[in-house]
């Protein structure tokens, strides 16, 4: 009889406590996986905003100066370091994300994802024009690029916007 009542009792309580821990464990993933999403979107952000701004100083530079070569370095190293690692980073958390909490059939998610899209479109037309300077290629000029450097910021302001007001 006291073998029943503690297996009755305190056996499901054990059940209970590691599904409980389970949930605890998942919640705390879902945490630490979505500071690195905005980790990584601070990151992309902050070189989607810079990268323009080189190129409008890059327009500047003299064809083969010291200048123009470090530009050149400069350039390359904040997209290959930085902009492409964080670019990685914040599809592959953000889909995470998307998948664990149950969020595809949100209206704002949509939205969110196709400017992302539109975000990652830019992010390849700055590839191109990094290439362009690379080979000393500039068939666009400074006003080009500092016109340019605006999108990123709509789409952020956007984004963030979607994600956190969530209007629909």
């Amino acid at each position: 009889m006291h073998g029943e009542t503690l297996t009755s009792s305190y056996y499901p309580q054990f059940l209970s406590l590691g599904r409980k821990r389970t949930r605890e464990m998942f919640e705390d993933v879902y945490l630490w996986i979505k500071a690195l999403h905005v980790i990584a979107v601070i990151a992309w952000m902050a070189g989607m905003l810079y990268l323009p701004r080189l190129f409008v100083y890059h327009c500047e530079a003299e064809i083969g100066s010291k200048q123009s070569e470090t530009f050149k370095v400069m350039e390359r190293r904040l997209f290959k370091a930085i902009i492409n690692p964080a670019m990685i980073v914040t599809w592959l958390a953000g889909l995470y994300l998307t998948w664990s909490g149950h969020w595809f059939s949100f209206g704002w998610l949509h939205v969110k994802l196709a400017l992302v899209l539109a975000m990652s479109a830019v992010h390849g037309f700055f590839s191109r024009w990094l290439k362009d300077f690379a080979a000393d290629r500039r068939p666009r000029s400074q006003k080009f690029y500092r016109i340019i450097n605006e999108v990123p910021t709509i789409l952020m302001i956007v984004i963030v916007i979607m994600v956190i007001v969530k209007p629909f």
